[in-house]
């Protein structure tokens, strides 16, 4: 154990990004703002602001506020009973009231007097409200949608919007079972069960919630099978990559899915390019190097923290684990056991400087909801591109699908009964 890390210190991309993350977070480089708001009008005076929706909506746990990051282009006041406008640039927080946002959902009740309004990435809006200066953020008050841009980009992403809207819909009829496939397919929540996502948070079980590795690693085996099937395995590759950039682009960038992604491209790129297969934790410190120079914002994010210290923890603690517990019991469970423990070595820290506990009971958790939760999932993407070609097919997979999730949702209770430690 000592040589090995010994080894990992002498490699320069893992010391390179000790020493980032030593001067980052230490505060001993202080972050500097990206894409900080630029205007004639001071923000904490705007009333209005005008652009592009640059996030997918996120809603927040109390249910009252969807988050959105807005690209801004316009900006307004009042002054003197007249309303001055000036150009913007750079981003702004948005809280959305839940009923604006969800106007368009499926199954839910709101009304905006006959207006369509649809929040999605790419799509430009204008809202009215008030900078709340607590919380760093505009409130909006009420907005008008704009409609999209005329470019072939914005119409791609236009297409997405109504490709998520859509595929609600069909999640929506698929009940509580519907809810989570949603979360896990395109990071949105709007119909998981009451109660559920706090009951994956304190068993612990967050990270199956959160787009990782575990979502892309299965796009990219299923696409590069039906590639290798379909055409052989000489396109194998190539379906592989669109299956993988399919899935970014549905389901949108999130810190943890960039992770992944970032690990996923540079292994293929030592195997497909130097022909050599690279360590991973020396691919996850090059891919955190990456990051940070690619979107320095992430770092701030829980997001981020626990997606690379928790995917740390396993390289670095799992083999320790695994001898050890591997005494105990089989070695398919030590495996299971020692990975998550070693997810919580670094996890647990980060947990409680962040939340102020963490969920002890999540190293046993994971080991029994992990697997469930990914039969779940890839029975769920076959029932969806089943579904969309063959609609009546529709009920039976609902019905099997909700029949597998009060199992997973049962498990998961049962283990939210154990209480966190608290700090």
């Amino acid at each position: 154990m000592f040589r090995d890390a010994v080894d990992y210190l002498k490699n320069p991309f893992i010391l390179a990004a000790i020493a980032v993350s030593i001067l980052l977070y230490g505060g001993i480089v202080p972050l500097r703002p990206q894409n900080h708001y630029v205007s004639v009008i001071p923000i904490e005076q705007a009333c209005e602001v005008e652009g592009w929706v640059d996030s997918n909506p996120s809603r927040f746990s109390s249910g009252k506020y969807y988050s959105v990051v807005l690209k801004v282009t316009e900006s307004g006041t009042h002054q003197n009973h007249a309303q001055a406008r000036s150009k913007a640039s750079g981003k702004v927080s948005l809280w959305i009231p839940c009923e604006i946002v969800e106007a368009v959902y499926p199954g839910k009740l709101y009304s905006l007097s006959g207006k369509t309004v649809l929040i999605e990435k790419g799509e430009k809006i204008l809202c009215r409200g008030s900078w709340n200066e607590k919380y760093g953020c505009f409130v909006v008050s009420s907005l008008d949608y704009l409609g999209y841009g005329a470019g072939l980009w914005a119409k791609i992403e236009h297409f997405r919007a109504i490709c998520r809207l859509v595929f609600k819909r069909l999640m929506y009829s698929w009940s509580k079972a519907g809810g989570l496939i949603l979360s896990l397919l395109s990071g949105s929540r709007e119909y998981l069960e009451e109660g559920v996502a706090d009951s994956f948070r304190n068993a612990g079980l967050s990270h199956i919630l959160a787009l990782s590795g575990m979502h892309l690693s299965f796009f990219s085996g299923l696409s590069s099978r039906a590639g290798t099937s379909l055409f052989g395995r000489r396109w194998a590759k190539l379906f592989q990559a669109a299956g993988i950039l399919f899935f970014i682009w549905f389901a949108g960038l999130s810190p943890s899915l960039f992770r992944a992604f970032l690990c996923a491209a540079l292994a293929i790129i030592a195997k497909g390019v130097f022909c050599c297969t690279a360590d991973t934790l020396e691919i996850l410190a090059l891919s955190f190097l990456i990051h940070v120079c690619v979107i320095p914002s992430d770092l701030t994010s829980a997001a981020f923290m626990l997606s690379y210290g928790a995917l740390a923890g396993i390289l670095l603690f799992s083999k320790l684990f695994f001898r050890w517990l591997s005494r105990i019991f089989p070695p398919k469970l030590a495996s299971s056991l020692s990975a998550s423990t070693g997810a919580q070595m670094l996890g647990a820290p980060i947990s409680m400087s962040l939340f102020g506990s963490f969920a002890p009971v999540g190293v046993v958790a994971t080991v029994f909801a992990a697997p469930l939760v990914s039969i779940f999932f890839a029975l769920a993407v076959v029932a969806v591109i089943l579904c969309l070609c063959m609609p009546f097919l529709s009920g039976l997979f609902g019905d099997i699908l909700n029949l597998f999730y009060d199992i997973i949702a049962g498990m998961v209770r049962f283990f939210s009964m154990c209480p966190p430690v608290y700090v």
